[in-house]
């Protein structure tokens, strides 16, 4: 049986969570949230926070499992990200099972949650794909994780003349995300509606964001986000193909821009297809502590089919058209 988290189910989730795997980069290096706490700040009044844990109590004749998964929504979007899921593979038996069965749970509550895409981010070699594959996940990329190392002896590079994101930079932002990433990402994506934006702070759900932009002859050809909390900011970077040998001057506008406390760390995300960026960020003190597979599952969506003909009447009046359902992938309990 799975089902949602209750509060009479701290101290299994406190006993499995020592046991579990955190699936996301971002998530495990900048927010210290742990998966108990996570489930009991979502059951908070007002949480608002779009987290769904759920428990599996599975009895077999060849044993009895206990699970755990989370998955997080991406605040203001109709996406949600598995965040964590426990026991590990490695506990070996009917844990694959048990994997399937709660991916399939999640997916199917954030389905009736209006999601449109379920992401996952895994490591890039192990039998977690696998899992993720029998349920419906399919990979659309390769990202990796950087770390600054502060060098007084690398050299100075004078940084890009950025600016603050506005609410007007959204077509732009749009476009130079088309012209950098590969269709087969945008199709898995949702075009990234929404994905640059910078949605307002709501306290407890989503780090604070900060946006910056370059613009050339009135378009914009370099952008980069830093996501910040009290001890960690995490970067993401565009930049457009025209001027890769910028490359160097946007990641010193990056670090120039964030606020350095002591002991706060400094990371950021770099798909393989963002050319430039990698060399970029290891000639300015960055080095690759981990990567990670990119993947997706598609829930079904409602569409209403448009009437070219005429239709059947009932006691004189036509009868009312139904909606139907074109599920993208299906999921079963």
């Amino acid at each position: 049986m799975i089902r949602p988290f209750r509060l009479w189910d701290v101290a299994l989730v406190a006993r499995l969570q020592q046991d579990g795997m955190s699936l996301d980069l971002e998530t495990r290096l900048t927010r210290s949230h742990s998966p108990l706490s996570t489930a009991l700040i979502s059951r908070m009044p007002f949480a608002g926070d779009g987290t769904c844990t759920c428990i599996a109590d599975h009895k077999e004749e060849n044993g009895h499992w206990l699970g755990l998964a989370q998955i997080r929504q991406r605040w203001g979007r109709p996406e949600y990200l598995v965040t964590f899921i426990a026991p590990v593979l490695t506990a070996g038996g009917g844990v694959h099972a048990l994997w399937q069965r709660l991916l399939t749970y999640l997916c199917v509550t954030a389905g009736e949650n209006g999601a449109q895409r379920i992401y996952a981010s895994l490591p890039p070699e192990g039998e977690e794909y696998q899992v993720f594959r029998h349920v419906g996940f399919v990979a659309y990329a390769q990202e990796e994780a950087y770390q600054w190392a502060p060098n007084p002896l690398l050299p100075q590079t004078e940084p890009l003349p950025v600016r603050h994101q506005r609410e007007r930079d959204s077509w732009g932002l749009q476009q130079l995300y088309g012209t950098v990433t590969p269709r087969a990402v945008q199709n898995a994506e949702g075009s990234a509606q929404g994905q640059w934006e910078l949605s307002r702070h709501v306290w407890g759900t989503s780090p604070q964001r900060q946006g910056y932009v370059w613009e050339k002859s009135g378009e914009i050809k370099a952008a980069f986000q830093i996501r910040s909390n009290a001890t960690v900011h995490w970067v993401r970077m565009l930049l457009h193909p025209d001027v890769l040998d910028r490359a160097d001057a946007l990641v010193a506008a990056t670090l120039s821009r964030v606020r350095r406390a002591s002991g706060q760390k400094i990371y950021c995300a770099v798909r393989t297809y963002e050319a430039g960026i990698p060399a970029a960020l290891v000639a300015c003190g960055f080095q690759p502590i981990g990567s990670q597979t990119l993947m997706v599952r598609h829930c079904a969506v409602r569409v209403r089919e448009l009437v070219t003909q005429a239709l059947p009447t009932l006691n004189g009046h036509p009868e009312r058209a139904a909606s139907i359902q074109i599920p993208q992938s299906t999921v079963e309990h």
